[in-house]
């Protein structure tokens, strides 16, 4: 088989787990022939998965004062954090290739059956290969946010419209195994899930889990987690030639059995203690996801598209409906009902809306303006975020907090090179730090708006017929590697919005500033 053309889910993946890292390239034709057997599957044994979170530091309000800040102190005394964690789980490698074999088979029913209605394939965003006409590569978030700043823009030429954002509720943690299984068993055309796709389907609902940080050389509860024990992982690759945490399923076993490690179960119930949910993480999960909800949106589409003349987008968890204000309270009204249905919720803080109307501010010609309605007040100018992005009416920006993360990661890079340069100086006796500042700054640097893609020469040796030795020059064409300055130029250019590369005008001023700052000597 041509690489090009292996399947996208049969990759290799080079995370370590309890068993080792498998080459699918040298062994493809073996793990096609297990993985494709709907025998070899059903009788097939899934391992644990491990589980990881991911903590996001969060710029929200302070719950006493009203003011925004990334942490606080509260009534009794106590410094907390705005932190949002996200928990991840990810299978061993043969456990995600059959999981990834099994997405792509529901993936490609799922398509068959949006395509019979592109209109509603248009609503749903999330997790799928939509091809961008223009370009002809995928779209993505940039996409995706401008089209709907682009409904509201056109409704707005006609009058007032009302968008409505809505979130479900810890979404993957609340979807209901019944339900999934008979979308799924529907999907498939089946009485039944078969014994393959039953016990995939048991793997993703009934699933075990040990902690990432179990692994650990230490259980440090603050500051910087621990690492891994490198010496036994060195021993594991150097004596058996294999890229794991353990020398086999057995060790493993032994260490669940002599209670070092200890095996989690899903904890999520409702409220009539059945279990629920379903992990993040998994190859299999999006498609799942996106499966659960196909019902809904085929109503959001029936009811509030064609029904109501709305707009409407579902980007995994995350809903925005753009109506005319008149409709707005049947739309929510319709919303609730529906997801109801499906036993999930939606997070009522998270639901909000905006009114767009067109305003006069002073002596300038009206335009339309984004209203943010709550309970008690009205925000004028407040904007409608949506997948990164902040929309006024008038003007598309770079959602503040995204930038903020994006300046604090850089100054926390400088910062980090910085003492890393201070303490060589210190070794060697100097008392000036070097820093090679453009390679540093090289990770930001902002690449051309009009290049996506870069030309090598590549030089090699060959030989001609009489054994000569020649030069051969060869000029490759690579994709250009994104980064965050050509992520903005992008969006710029799809948006139409010059004040987007204007927000990042300072960049290099700031690193300047950081660099000198943190590389002043020790008084």
């Amino acid at each position: 088989m041509n690489l090009r053309q292996a399947p996208s889910w049969l990759k290799n993946r080079g995370y370590l787990h309890i068993t080792p890292q498998i080459d699918v390239y040298a062994s493809r034709k073996e793990l096609l022939s297990k993985i494709k057997n709907k025998n070899y599957v059903a009788k097939y044994a899934f391992f644990p998965l491990i589980h990881a979170s991911i903590d996001e530091r969060r710029y929200k309000a302070h719950p006493d004062t009203g003011e925004r800040c990334h942490s606080y102190e509260d009534k009794n005394g106590e410094f907390k954090k705005h932190i949002k964690s996200r928990p991840l789980h990810y299978a061993t490698h043969m456990d995600a290739l059959i999981l990834g074999y099994y997405a792509e088979v529901l993936q490609n029913k799922y398509e068959n059956i949006l395509a019979k209605s592109p209109s509603l394939s248009e609503c749903i965003i999330a997790y799928r290969k939509i091809p961008d006409r223009e370009t002809g590569k995928n779209k993505s978030t940039i996409h995706f946010a401008h089209e709907v700043f682009e409904e509201i823009k056109k409704r707005g030429k006609e009058g007032d419209c009302m968008v409505l954002t809505f979130d479900i509720k810890s979404f993957f943690s609340s979807l209901n195994h019944q339900l999934l299984k008979k979308v799924w068993t529907n999907l498939i055309n089946e009485d039944k899930l078969p014994d393959d796709h039953f016990n995939v389907f048991k793997a993703v609902t009934r699933f075990s889990y040990i902690l990432l940080d179990d692994l650990r050389i230490s259980d440090r509860k603050t500051g910087r987690k621990a690492g891994f024990d490198e010496k036994k992982l060195a021993k594991i690759r150097n004596k058996y030639g294999i890229h794991a945490f353990f020398e086999s399923a057995e060790e493993f076993r032994n260490k669940i059995k002599n209670r070092e490690l200890r095996i989690h179960r899903f904890p999520f119930r409702d409220k009539e203690k059945r279990p629920m949910g379903i992990p993040q993480g998994l190859p299999i999960s999006a498609v799942l996801a996106n499966l659960y909800l196909l019902d809904f949106d085929n109503e959001m589409f029936n009811q509030v598209v064609k029904g109501l003349n709305g707009f409407y987008r579902r980007y995994s968890d995350d809903m925005v409906i753009v109506c005319n204000p008149q409709y707005a309270a049947q739309v929510e009204l319709i919303v609730m009902q529906e997801i109801e249905k499906h036993l999930i919720k939606i997070s009522k803080d998270k639901t909000e809306k905006f009114w767009f109307t067109k305003r006069r501010f002073g002596n300038q010609t009206p335009r339309l303006t984004a209203i943010k309605l709550t309970d008690t007040v009205c925000k004028i100018e407040a904007p409608f975020t949506y997948l990164g992005f902040e929309f006024y009416g008038d003007k598309t920006l770079i959602k503040s907090a995204n930038l903020a993360k994006f300046y604090r990661r850089m100054i926390s890079t400088v910062k980090r090179k910085s003492k890393q340069a201070i303490k060589m100086a210190e070794q060697q006796g100097s008392n000036t730090p070097i820093i090679f500042k453009r390679r540093l700054f090289k990770l930001y640097k902002s690449a051309n708006l009009n290049k996506t893609k870069i030309f090598m020469r590549r030089k090699s040796f060959e030989t001609n017929q009489v054994g000569e030795f020649r030069l051969k020059s060869e000029e490759k064409v690579k994709d250009l590697r994104s980064n965050y300055f050509s992520y903005v130029k992008r969006a710029s250019r799809i948006m139409k919005e010059d004040a987007i590369k204007r927000q990042v005008r300072n960049h290099k001023k700031l690193f300047n500033q950081a660099l000198q700052r943190h590389l002043k000597s020790k008084e």
